[in-house]
C-alpha cells in the first residue's frame, strides 16, 4: 500500500511539472527509510525540531 500511495504521489508530482521530489523521516522509522531507498530516494541532509525551554 505504501509503495502504491508514494507513486501515485510521485506521477501526479511528475504531471505537474515537478523535477525532483523530496521526503523527511525520523531517522529510527527503518521501515521508511526501506520503502524511500528502495524507491530510489538517497540521503540528503539532516533536520532537528526545535523545542521552546
Amino acid at each position: 500500500m505504501a509503495r502504491a500511495v508514494l507513486g501515485a504521489g510521485a506521477r501526479w508530482a511528475r504531471e505537474r511539472g515537478a523535477e525532483r521530489l523530496y521526503l523527511q523521516v525520523e531517522r529510527d522509522n527503518e521501515a521508511a527509510l526501506r520503502l524511500y531507498t528502495r524507491a530510489g530516494f538517497s540521503y540528503s541532509h539532516g533536520y532537528h525540531y526545535r523545542i521552546r525551554p
